[in-house]
């Protein structure tokens, strides 16, 4: 297709749609950079959705390493320790991926060193981690699998939501894919705990 005045034609068209839908108000008065503007929005290859997604996965995956790392020393359970070490290489990993797309984006990674206060569904508090760490044994692994099901049990809902309304395609099966591999992870951990 063609362009106009630097404006991609598709971009133009979706603008003047707009424009006719709104009986032109604001539209016909607009100079053309507020038309290159609103075309310009039009054309960002991600949502909302998909940054927050990407974000609070971060935040979320990284809690889920800090969980992972406190099990060596505490537990004896072969489920426990293989599913913490999975979790700190497979976690990472997908941090990674995550921190990529937003940085591709231009907005800034959550700071690792130094990480927003947050009220996240199934996040740990700084009182539930301690109290992770002042156990061991088998009442260790059944509060760390009980505290890690609730924690996964929010990722699963975090990617759905991802996965049904996020615009970017890549973060979208990123999300899908997850929804997935949570789900699978939330019945193995209730499977364990049963």
């Amino acid at each position: 297709m063609g362009r106009t005045s630097g404006i991609p034609a598709v971009a133009l068209a979706a603008l003047l749609g707009v424009c006719g839908v709104t009986g032109l108000t604001g539209c016909a008065s607009a100079s053309g950079g507020r038309a290159v503007s609103v075309a310009a929005t039009y054309a960002i290859p991600y949502n909302l959705t998909d940054v927050l997604f990407s974000r609070e996965m971060i935040l979320h995956y990284r809690q889920a390493i800090t969980m992972a790392r406190l099990v060596p020393g505490r537990s004896r359970d072969p489920f426990v320790r293989g599913l913490a070490d999975r979790i700190v290489k497979e976690e990472g990993a997908q941090i990674d991926v995550l921190a990529g797309s937003l940085r591709t984006w231009e907005f800034s990674v959550p700071d690792s060193g130094n990480p927003p206060v947050h009220q996240m569904e199934g996040m740990l508090s700084p009182a539930r981690l301690l109290l992770l760490k002042g156990r061991s044994g088998a009442e260790f692994d059944r509060l760390w699998l009980t505290t890690l099901a609730r924690h996964t049990d929010y990722g699963v809902r975090l990617a759905e939501k991802a996965g049904a309304e996020g615009k970017d395609a890549r973060t979208v099966r990123l999300a899908r894919a997850t929804a997935t591999a949570q789900k699978a992870l939330l019945a193995q951990i209730i499977q364990h705990l049963s």
